[in-house]
């Protein structure tokens, strides 16, 4: 619905809506903001979509991706961060938000984020509200402020509320930080956090990953030294030792056991199956959706040159049968007049 605001306030007040939010989406925004400031050398405000997932009245914020903005003539400063001038290019977004369902069909798009300080302006925020709600009747304003100093996380959620159409109320609600095994990896490898002291370049993760392969490396090691005496022995390079042979045949038998001659562990097999067939999936998957990309393409090109040349070809259409083309005799091709 298109809404016409004329003021607009932020309020700290009850909420109708819970809000998850996930790392990736600070991190987009974050890395967004500090990109656009070394490239420009300036500050400039960043704007961009807000993707979740909408379960009743739950909404769990899980990526982000960039408006695609078109600006007037007016010079933008470093000082103002003015959003009047600001006009965000909808076919994109509708056809991004198009693809976006393609690939994940459970996200929607729940609102837009922007990076301001503490003193922002709310009735600046109006205008992306008008362009926004025809996609969500209420969308959340992400804010995060680039030069808070506190111990909490400089994020602030609002949630918009028309009254009587004339005036557009952010009330700011709370939020909850859920996170994935994969987010807490790489949160740890942006930290760039260690235990021991603050100029480690190296992460918990990489440490424990780290420890692990040094220990199967050396089992490995050690397995080949038994290895080589077991074949020694069969071979009657060396003496028998039943005591040291029994031991050898324990620890075999408490080792993950894949697949040899003499015991087959099928619970590994069908779990190594299901793994390798969720990673070959993912690999196709993302093969066909280059392969759909490129085609998609290739098609709006041939659409071009298609349209371009009937409409040269005159009324006698693209064929070549009007004054534009050229018509062959049988056994012979057809080249429109164009490529002529």
């Amino acid at each position: 619905m298109a809404t016409t605001a004329t003021t607009s306030t932020a309020t700290t007040g009850k909420s109708s809506v819970t809000l998850s939010l996930h790392p990736l989406v600070i991190m987009n925004i974050a890395e967004h903001h500090t990109r656009v400031r070394v490239q420009t050398s300036q500050v400039k405000p960043v704007y961009g979509a807000l993707l979740g997932k909408i379960k009743g009245r739950h909404v769990e914020l899980c990526n982000t991706f960039e408006f695609k903005l078109v600006h007037d003539s007016t010079p933008a400063t470093t000082t103002t961060t003015t959003t009047s001038n600001v006009t965000i290019d909808m076919d994109f977004l509708t056809k991004k938000l198009e693809l976006i369902r393609q690939v994940h069909p459970d996200l929607d798009f729940t609102g837009w984020y922007t990076v301001e300080s503490k003193d922002w302006n709310p009735s600046t925020m109006s205008s992306f509200y008008a362009q926004l709600c025809s996609l969500n009747e209420s969308p959340l304003l992400l804010r995060l402020d680039p030069v808070g100093v506190s111990n909490e996380l400089p994020i602030h959620v609002y949630e918009t509320i028309v009254d009587l159409g004339t005036k557009i109320d952010f009330i700011e609600i709370p939020y909850t930080l859920i996170t994935e095994e994969a987010e807490r990896i790489g949160i740890d490898h942006v930290a760039r956090y260690s235990v021991t002291d603050g100029t480690s370049d190296t992460s918990i993760v990489s440490d424990q990953i780290a420890i692990q392969y040094n220990a199967i490396r050396l089992l490995y090691q050690r397995m080949l030294i038994l290895l080589e005496y077991v074949r020694a022995v069969k071979q009657g390079q060396l003496e028998r030792n039943d005591d040291l042979l029994r031991e050898i045949g324990s620890l075999c038998q408490r080792l993950p056991i894949i697949n040899t001659d003499d015991n087959n562990n099928q619970m590994f097999r069908e779990d190594f199956d299901i793994q390798q067939s969720d990673v070959a999936l993912l690999a196709l998957l993302a093969c066909c959706t280059q392969e759909i990309s490129t085609l998609n393409d290739y098609l709006n090109k041939f659409q071009v040159v298609h349209d371009k040349q009937q409409h040269s070809s005159g009324p006698g259409g693209s064929f070549g049968y009007g004054g534009g083309g050229r018509r062959m005799v049988r056994g012979s091709g057809y080249f429109p007049a164009s490529f002529v």
